[in-house]
């Protein structure tokens, strides 16, 4: 599975969302992956869920979270989605806070965690100057544009 084919092919971008705390951010971008055929609602709750009774386990650097749950919470097929908040949300994690960058991923199993969608989401995140041009966007060409040429970059 190929995140940035994915994102591209499916329009699962939103940008300058205004959430007014975590949940509401998980809520918004969870949409994009229920909007996409990926999973059924409940997946958005287990979301939320999981990260109330586990804490911010998936927030990987500051200003970022990859939200995310079993496949079992409702995962029809493997998707991601990608959001970007207006005003970051306090997450509760003191050292990353606050997130305003939230990629999600629905995986329809532990094989659909494949390494290639991993490596490009690790190799997209660590990238700072493409961390600063997503989180100056504010019109959807300009994530396409990143997202295509980042692609590129990694799958080459």
């Amino acid at each position: 599975m190929d995140f940035f084919e994915f994102l591209l092919k499916n329009n699962t971008v939103l940008l300058d969302v205004e959430a007014s705390d975590w949940k509401d951010a998980i809520r918004k971008g969870g949409s994009l992956l229920v909007g996409s055929g990926c999973c059924e609602n409940r997946y958005i709750d287990a979301m939320i869920e999981s990260c109330v009774k586990n804490g911010p386990y998936f927030i990987i650097a500051p200003g970022l979270a990859m939200p995310h749950s079993r496949p079992e919470n409702g995962v029809l097929e493997t998707g991601f989605a990608l959001i970007t908040l207006k005003k970051g949300v306090e997450f509760g994690d003191r050292e990353n806070d606050p997130i305003d960058i939230l990629i999600f991923m629905a995986a329809k199993d532990q094989a659909a965690h494949t390494e290639q969608a991993m490596t490009q989401i690790a190799e997209f995140c660590d990238n700072l100057e493409w961390l600063k041009e997503l989180r100056a966007a504010n019109v959807i060409p300009q994530v396409t544009d990143l997202l295509a040429r980042a692609g590129k970059r990694i799958n080459s």
